[in-house]
């Protein structure tokens, strides 16, 4: 599966992919709306992916941030790579938490 056969089978809405040797960005914006922007505009848009690298150094993979439904996942599908998915759910934070996870082995497949 690539990434745009995931975006699109998982209804995800906004993809940040940076690459960590070069430190260049692509974002992918899908037709999905997000009940609010607020994260990704904080994390991806005026933040800089150096300070979301070092936020994450040493953390448990995924990293998982929502506000309401909109919801954010961190991962990291190889060491070259991280991986900004936002998404829109209505799913209690342990749920959340299972669909993350599982959001995060597909993309390990995909990279």
């Amino acid at each position: 599966m690539n990434i745009n056969d995931f975006i699109e089978k998982y209804d995800i809405a906004i993809v940040a992919q940076a690459n960590l040797n070069n430190n260049k960005t692509i974002i992918i914006k899908n037709d999905v709306q997000l009940e609010s922007y607020d994260l990704f505009e904080q994390l991806i848009l005026f933040g800089s992916i150096d300070n979301l690298i070092e936020s994450v150094k040493g953390q448990i993979m995924p990293r998982i941030w929502a506000q309401g439904n909109t919801k954010c996942v961190i991962c990291q599908p190889n060491d070259e790579q991280i991986v900004v998915l936002f998404y829109h759910k209505c799913l209690d934070v342990k749920d959340n938490y299972y669909y993350a996870k599982q959001l995060d082995s597909i993309l390990k497949e995909c990279f």
